[in-house]
């Protein structure tokens, strides 16, 4: 079973602008199992450095149902893929956006053949995208975002029956939430996801790029 883990580089200070440079170069060279797959979710103001890491794989943190044009303040997937942006995220419970929006990007994006990772943050939402066919459906309970406590230990019969409602519709699951180590990654594929997104765990490190090499090392 292939799986994935997705880096969100917020926009923390030690990940983002003049920083985010030097913070991606930690993971040049990393040694990655063949069936895993590492992307990094880039914040807006770094997306033009994706090409100069061809090594690495990026996605964007947020996307939008737009073309060239008069979009002020928006871009379009035919903007992030000149850039050599892969794919992005979409309704990250940061950056929540109207249903309307969710499926004119997943219609536009398929059309492209550009995944889309779509967060939700309940079961029944979960199952409701999921019918939109994105790449995969990523579950973030909001109250356990940023924290100590992982969404694989507070409630992993939810993730359970989240994977079965996805599974209806045949699209994956990533986990997210507290989201820290390599036991969270073993217990989300356990309970039936295919990798995990992951913010903190991974960026506000000692040593981020040991941190992730634990967290992808499934014993």
């Amino acid at each position: 079973m292939n799986k994935t883990a997705i880096i969100n580089l917020k926009h923390y200070q030690v990940s983002s602008g003049n920083r985010c440079e030097s913070f991606l170069s930690k993971f040049i060279g990393m040694d990655t199992p063949s069936d895993t797959r590492i992307i990094f979710a880039l914040n807006p103001i770094d997306l033009r450095i994706a090409k100069g890491f061809p090594e690495l794989n990026f996605y964007a943190q947020h996307i939008y149902p737009v073309d060239f044009g008069a979009s002020t303040g928006q871009y379009s997937i035919e903007s992030l893929m000149d850039l050599g942006i892969g794919g992005s995220l979409l309704n990250h419970s940061e950056m929540r956006v109207p249903e309307s929006h969710i499926a004119d990007t997943l219609d536009k994006a398929k059309s492209m053949d550009f995944p889309v990772v779509v967060c939700a943050d309940s079961s029944g939402e979960a199952e409701k995208y999921s019918a939109l066919g994105p790449e995969y459906i990523a579950y973030e309970p909001p109250e356990l975002i940023g924290g100590n406590v992982s969404v694989t230990s507070a409630k992993p019969e939810i993730i359970q029956s989240v994977v079965e409602r996805c599974a209806r519709n045949s699209v994956p699951v990533l986990v997210g939430a507290g989201v820290k180590n390599n036991n969270d990654m073993k217990k989300s594929l356990e309970l039936g996801a295919r990798g995990v997104l992951v913010a903190s765990g991974i960026v506000l490190s000692n040593d981020p790029l040991a941190s992730l090499t634990s967290l992808i090392e499934i014993l």
